[in-house]
Parts: structure tokens; sequence; C-alpha cells
């Protein structure tokens, strides 16, 4: 009995690592193109030059 439980625990933790995509990519994503990530308001962003170090922060 407690191997039919354990197996039925195993079955259903790889049935679930199957369909969150553990194993690739999930069921439910098939045949859907990859969307490339975009920034909103490009032009708002700037970068400035990097902060000098603390003194504290060196030991």
């Amino acid at each position: 009995m407690r191997f039919l439980l354990s197996l039925a625990v195993i079955a259903n933790v790889a049935l679930l690592a199957y369909g969150q995509g553990f194993f690739g990519p999930p069921p439910a994503e098939q045949g859907r193109e990859v969307r490339p990530l975009s920034q909103r308001n490009q032009q708002a962003l700037t970068l400035g030059t990097p902060l000098p170090p603390d003194i504290t922060t060196q030991r």
C-alpha cells in the first residue's frame, strides 16, 4: 500500500513539473512565437557615470 501511495505521489509531482515546463516548454506554449522583450519609453532612460565606491566599504 505504501508503494502505491509513493508511486501516485511521484507521478503527480512529475506531471506537475511537466505541465509547468520544468522539462522544456510547457504544453500550452507549443507553437507560440517568443516575443522579444521591449522597454517602454526608451528615450526617457538616461544612464550616467557610475558613482565612486564609498570609502567606508573598503577595509
